[in-house]
């Protein structure tokens, strides 16, 4: 039936619009999760400790993570890097700065990825700045020798006095120093001091598929290759491991040793992987055969995903409240 017509002066009413169906939203998809790792008992602190923040020394970072696919020099992926340093619960609490650090960096070839792990020295107020200088100069220091020299020909006793030396000068212009140029090394090492372990894997693999390793240690920091089939191996004297302990736990920079380092020289093939470690990760883990081993072990089997990598590296365990650091280096495996 038609509709009457509007009246003089009258405005029509316009038609109601059709509705318009409004399309389902699209479920949201995401996966993933995060709970911090635990090995055995955290303990309390693990999950009640308050991180102050550090402000004093601003470029100190709470927590610093690394990860790369290594090519060979010819350009084919040959080595899986993951790389982590955090602040331990202790200097959380206390609002001190990280004192672990590392730093990976190729040769200039690209034969060789050098890796560098520093623990610096707890007493020493500049001792984080000391980590830092000395992973990121001995690092600079390991790429010039490699122009010259096979890794486990490298002089490194040089390049520890060469890198004690820097420390020396930086020492005597920090903030709250009075400048001086007669520092002896003891004098340095009460203000900033660390540890140090170098890594050097070949990028290139040699007839039976493994790839060469080089490593040099100056005090407690450690270096292994893990697998399924053996555990871990350390190569180099275990920190407390018996009544034996062929490297001091003091045993830091500057205070250069009077002996030349031994390099120790291995293989890394599929299935394993280097790890280097401060001992904020070397003490829990004691000489590999206990829980925090197995639990290691069984997580780094494979490459991790770079978070959960540093995630693992903090995992909580009572007792142990100290700085995180640790490189692992495993083999791309073609698929």
């Amino acid at each position: 039936m038609p509709k009457a017509p509007a009246e003089a002066g009258a405005s029509a009413e316009p038609e109601p619009a059709a509705a318009v169906p409004t399309p389902a939203a699209e479920p949201i998809r995401r996966t993933g999760a995060f709970e911090a790792y635990t090995i055995g008992d955290p303990g309390r602190a693990f999950s009640h400790a308050v991180s102050l923040t550090e402000l004093k020394h601003r470029d100190a970072h709470d927590i610093v993570i690394d990860a790369a696919t290594i090519p060979d020099p010819e350009g084919t992926p040959r080595l899986i890097l993951r790389g982590a340093s955090s602040r331990g619960l202790a200097h959380q609490q206390y609002a001190d700065p990280r004192q672990d650090d590392h730093c990976t960096v190729l040769s200039r070839d690209g034969e060789w990825l050098v890796c560098l792990v520093a623990d610096g020295v707890s007493a020493g107020e500049w001792s984080h700045l000391a980590a830092k200088m000395a992973t990121e100069e001995g690092a600079a220091q390991v790429i010039t020798m490699l122009e010259t020299h096979e890794p486990a020909e490298i002089p490194y006793r040089e390049i520890y006095t060469r890198l004690a030396d820097l420390l020396a000068d930086v020492c005597a212009t920090l903030p709250d120093s009075e400048p001086t140029v007669d520092l002896t090394q003891r004098d340095v090492a009460k203000r900033m001091a660390t540890t140090l372990v170098i890594g050097i894997v070949a990028t290139r693999p040699s007839d039976d598929g493994t790839h060469a390793v080089t490593v040099v240690r100056l005090g407690d920091t450690s270096a292994w290759i893990v697998d399924d089939e053996r555990g871990w191996i350390a190569l180099g004297e275990v920190k407390n491991a018996g009544n034996v302990i062929a490297e001091s736990a003091t045993a830091c920079l500057p205070l250069v040793p009077e002996a030349d380092p031994v390099p120790v020289q291995t293989t890394l093939g599929e299935g394993a992987a280097l790890v280097l470690m401060t001992d904020g990760v070397g003490d829990p883990l004691g000489s590999g055969g206990g829980e925090v081993g197995r639990e290691l072990a069984r997580l780094w089997a494979r490459p991790p995903h770079p978070l959960e990598f540093a995630a693992q590296v903090a995992f909580g365990r009572k007792t142990f409240d100290d700085d995180r650091g640790a490189i692992g280096v495993w083999l791309v495996v073609p698929e």
